[in-house]
């Protein structure tokens, strides 16, 4: 959840920066970098590191791709849609994960746990409630980050299978070397610059990568190595709340009564769903 409420502060970077959407998709993940190898040397096992071997190598590419792709139409529902809509869309995703999980790996959850969920799903639907909008621009941007929550799915799910031969510290520090320069190469493709023009412009970048990815991010993989798949997909709901909050704090959004029910119903889901996740059964991870 903690990594979640970092995660949320995307938006409100991607918004004051100065740089597209991609070439920020771009910068949070080459800022996140140093900060995946420092966290890596400092937890690298005695043993030393093992290269990945061939059956892997596949689901450590599909990730990064997954999550470059994830980052280029997160970053541009930000820039169509409200913070909260973007958050919501993309962290809907324990509709996907529970379903993947289900069909591609036989993981099987409970009825309480389903309640939960649907509680936290309704409870994020009236976050976003007063920032929808039937217009072109908004339906485009809901609709990227319905998007981007089915690739944000995708990467859960083989993240998680990754857990049972990579450290989570490995895992991120994979996905932004196979991420970098996919987006390094779309953003110059696009004609868009990679340089920001000011040292607050600079500023935001270094931030976003190492709060949102660096922190937000670590943090969330590395919870995926002591909860079930189906519950930490839960738990980033609680992105949509604090990326209401922080879009309140920063970007002048409104934040309505209706909204702080919405909050509190994020909370009662993921808590109903935490009480029934430890029943909830899991195949063992590749």
């Amino acid at each position: 959840m903690l990594g979640a409420v970092a995660v949320a502060t995307n938006p409100v970077f991607v918004r004051l920066s100065e740089l597209t959407s991609v070439a920020s998709a771009a910068h949070r993940m080459i800022w996140a970098l140093p900060v995946f190898a420092f966290w890596f040397w400092l937890s690298r096992p005695k043993t030393g590191v093992r290269p990945p071997s061939g059956k892997h190598v596949p689901l450590l590419l599909l990730c990064g791709l997954l999550f470059a792709t994830d980052l280029v139409s997160l970053h541009a529902s930000i820039e169509r849609t409200a913070a909260a809509n973007s958050m919501l869309f993309v962290n809907a995703q324990p509709i996907y994960v529970v379903l993947g999980g289900w069909l591609l790996f036989g993981t099987r959850v409970t009825r309480n746990f389903g309640f939960g969920v649907a509680i936290a799903l309704v409870g994020g639907v009236l976050v976003a409630w007063q920032s929808l909008d039937i217009g072109t621009e908004h339906l485009i941007g809901d609709g990227l980050g319905v998007f981007a929550g089915i690739l944000y799915a995708g990467y859960i799910i083989g993240a998680s299978r990754l857990r049972g031969r990579f450290s989570s510290t490995e895992i991120n520090l994979w996905t932004c070397l196979i991420a970098v320069p996919i987006l390094v190469l779309v953003t110059l493709a696009s004609g868009d610059s990679l340089i920001p023009q000011t040292p607050r412009g600079w500023g935001l970048m270094i931030a976003l990568g190492v709060i949102s990815q660096g922190l937000g991010q670590g943090l969330i993989v590395w919870g995926l190595a002591h909860l079930p798949t189906s519950f930490s997909s839960v738990a980033l709901l609680t992105a949509p709340v604090a990326a209401a909050v922080f879009a309140w704090l920063f970007l002048d959004e409104s934040l309505t009564s209706i909204q702080l029910v919405g909050m509190s119903a994020v909370l009662v889901g993921i808590y109903v769903a935490w009480r029934a996740a430890p029943i909830a059964s899991e195949k063992k991870p590749l």
